[in-house]
């Protein structure tokens, strides 16, 4: 929670400037003092001191509110979280701080919230900041997204999330993956392929994000789009596993493209990531029937044959020395099959 931390940080620097002027001098160098030991991080000194202070300014709501913004702080600073949404709720309910101080720890205890976590208060935090916000960021809309993502209540987080990335020149690939899982949950694959199509482009270098894509366009029944994405992410070197390999050989017999199937199965098994087993050399020899290169066949078979002893391959061995005339091979294969 490093980043929270900082942003409280600054919150307290503001706030040493938002007081300044409207609190009773004796109080206003206590706070600075204060102020100046949570600077250097000695928060139990600092909150020692706010405790002396605390009695003393009870019945002055401007000052009251002011220590316990201070003591919200200072808990936030120390991940007290819980203690941290107590103060700043205290320091809300008086209405005494001016708007934008008050607008400034409503999206505090929206963050606070979301650090315990208790998302549904989160939200409700987060709309009250929101209803009166004049120019919310990039990051405001991305951390409502998150809210809403978290509560499953994607109508809302998508949008928001949309709002953000819209928002910035440079592209966040968190901000990315989130829009990516929500638009998986609701099953938009194709309003995922257009997200995927940009991720690649942001981050070719993210192999995981070329799977995706083809995987989506799949989904969405465009085997063609699926396969050459595919074939690019194999060209990059990202396809290293046997099963992704097995993917993309069986995507191009499901094109109809055994000749390639078939190189590609036979260079895969050579290197080592695909190994020679009997179902692949099957698979192999197969491919190398679909492309009408006979001897590649004939080898590949004659080997799966050999490695799993099925008579369908026996047979199909016979049926290509059909082809090639050869009938002492044919009776001797098809007596195979047959025992």
């Amino acid at each position: 929670m490093k980043v929270l931390k900082a942003l409280f940080l600054v919150g307290l620097l503001l706030a040493g400037q938002a007081f300044a002027a409207t609190l009773s001098e004796r109080t206003y160098k206590r706070l600075t003092a204060i102020h100046e030991l949570m600077g250097e991080n000695k928060y139990s000194e600092a909150l020692k001191r706010l405790d002396d202070l605390l009695p003393r300014v009870r019945k002055h709501k401007y000052e009251y509110a002011t220590i316990m913004q201070t003591y919200g702080f200072a808990y936030a600073a120390q991940d007290k979280y819980r203690k941290a949404i107590k103060a700043f709720n205290e320091a809300l309910n008086t209405e005494a701080l001016p708007d934008q101080v008050q607008q400034s720890m409503r999206y505090n205890l929206a963050q606070l919230y979301a650090a315990v976590p208790d998302w549904k208060s989160a939200a409700r935090a987060y709309e009250q900041w929101l209803a009166s916000a004049e120019k919310p960021s990039a990051d405001s809309y991305a951390f409502g997204a998150t809210i809403y993502a978290q509560l499953k209540q994607y109508g809302k987080a998508i949008p928001k999330i949309r709002k953000a990335i819209s928002m910035t020149s440079k592209p966040r690939e968190n901000w990315y993956q989130l829009l990516l899982s929500m638009l998986y949950q609701k099953k938009q694959y194709a309003e995922a392929a257009n997200v995927l199509e940009s991720m690649v482009a942001f981050w070719p270098e993210k192999k995981q994000y070329w799977k995706q894509l083809s995987g989506v366009y799949f989904t969405l029944k465009k085997n063609r789009r699926s396969l050459a994405v595919l074939e690019l992410a194999h060209k990059q070197g990202f396809l290293e596993k046997e099963r992704e390999l097995m993917n993309l050989v069986n995507m191009y017999l499901l094109q109809n493209i055994p000749y390639k199937a078939a190189r590609i199965l036979e260079k895969e098994m050579k290197a080592g990531r695909i190994a020679r087993t009997g179902k692949n050399l099957q698979k192999l020899g197969e491919a190398w029937m679909r492309a009408k290169e006979t001897d590649e066949a004939l080898r590949e078979l004659q080997a799966a044959a050999q490695e799993q002893q099925k008579g369908v391959l026996f047979l199909r061995l016979a049926q290509l020395y059909t082809d090639k005339e050869n009938w002492s091979k044919v009776i001797e294969l098809t007596n195979k099959a047959l025992s």
